[in-house]
């Protein structure tokens, strides 16, 4: 599939034009701004695999999903080398590090579809070992076949062993995605999985979706995401959910 890249002008005009799923914004304005290959059908993510010891326990986002996400967005082959890190412990530690662009699958309560984004670093955070600060340039939420923009997208690297998280505000909530298994040392062994759900303050709990709570198994990935990062050659690779708990996680998921 041939990658283009987003027409940020016309996405910026888009930006001002609508800030929620409530925009007027008519469909011909969306199909400018994204040229969406999706044919509007009624394919949605669907989660039916279930743990027979949890029976209120989803463990798949992915299984019943029958829509290709990249068909939804218009992707880019993220650049390389896009912004040099530099250690300050006088070590002259140094990384390049490339533009990082992401999709992932979105579903909760009765809204599902994929959120897309191009991000870039801009700045270093960190003494010995320099990590980047990626900065959002588009995030687009696609859900039940509307397209939103996501102004106040953040992402966090998570230190040395990269255990990334991210977050953004629709319909009146916070969503942050995250790791529900970490293994040995506190690292992650596979991209983020689970999502939490807080209220607009972003600091009020609705569902910890990525289970923390380790006297209730039942409790651990009860909102699971499939997270795809594009590779040097804009690509994403497969969206079914092939998550595994990490070595060194005993929960029992």
């Amino acid at each position: 599939m041939q990658k283009h890249k987003i027409l940020f002008a016309c996405a910026m005009l888009f930006l001002a034009a609508c800030g929620d799923e409530s925009s007027s914004a008519s469909n011909e304005d969306t199909e400018k701004v994204f040229n969406s290959s999706s044919s509007d059908s009624d394919d949605e993510i669907s989660s039916s695999s279930l743990k027979e010891s949890c029976p209120n326990k989803i463990l798949s986002s992915s299984s019943g999903a029958q829509i290709d996400p990249t068909t939804l967005f218009e992707t880019r082959v993220p650049q390389k080398a896009v912004h040099l890190c530099t250690s300050q412990d006088g070590l002259s530690t140094e990384h390049y590090y490339d533009q990082h662009d992401w999709i992932c699958s979105f579903l909760y309560a009765d809204k599902s579809g994929f959120v897309y984004v191009q991000g870039s670093p801009t700045d270093c955070e960190g003494i010995w070992w320099p990590n980047p600060v990626i900065t959002a340039d588009t995030a687009i939420l696609y859900v039940n076949k509307k397209y939103i923009p996501l102004t106040d997208l953040t992402y966090e690297w998570g230190g040395n062993h990269h255990s990334d998280r991210f977050r953004f505000t629709y319909d009146g909530k916070v969503y942050e995605y995250h790791h529900s298994s970490i293994g040995a040392a506190y690292r992650p062994c596979q991209e983020m999985d689970c999502m939490r759900v807080y209220k607009s303050d972003g600091e009020t709990l609705i569902e910890d979706g990525c289970g923390t709570d380790e006297e209730d198994v039942c409790k651990i990935r009860t909102l699971p995401v499939v997270c795809r990062f594009a590779d040097e050659n804009g690509e994403f690779g497969d969206f079914t959910d092939t998550f595994k708990p990490c070595g060194g996680d005993n929960r029992e998921f």
